[in-house]
Order: structure tokens, then sequence, then C-alpha cells
């Protein structure tokens, strides 16, 4: 299961280790619309095409791609800003 959770007073973490396509987006789309306008969503992810899919599904509606960046063997953070 996806795990979800607020890591600070603006910031969500959202960790969809284990999952592929096209689950990392549908969680993330879920999460994006659970946070309030300019918070930051950190999505954690172990499946490499969802590097490319998560950020081009953020910026398909609207929201920002802080970047993407590799934080261990086969784990990236995307970082996302809600639209507000």
């Amino acid at each position: 299961m996806a795990k979800f959770y607020r890591k600070g007073e603006r910031t969500y973490v959202l960790d969809v280790r284990g999952y592929t396509c096209p689950y990392p987006v549908i969680f993330t789309r879920k999460a994006l619309a659970r946070v309030e306008p300019g918070s930051t969503l950190e999505v954690v992810i172990d499946n490499p095409p969802s590097c490319e899919t998560v950020p081009d599904a953020a910026r398909s509606e609207g929201h920002e791609v802080l970047g993407v960046e590799q934080v261990g063997q086969g784990t990236w953070v995307i970082r996302i800003r809600k639209r507000g």
C-alpha cells in the first residue's frame, strides 16, 4: 500500500516504492488533490520509468516540478509544488 504522510508544515511524502506504472501517477494525482495549494509533495519511487511519467503528469495538471533526485540505489524523490 502506498504511504502518504505529512513531513512538515507544508511538506508531504508519498512513498510508492514497489509500484509500477500507472500506479505512481494515479497515487500522485490523488495525493496532490489532498494537499493545500503551495504545498510540496515528495514522491518516493523505485520504478525508473516513473521518473518521467510522474513529473509529466504533474506538469500536465499545472503543478511545478521542483526536481527529480536519486537518493539511493534504485530510489528517487520527485518534488512537486501544488499549483496555487
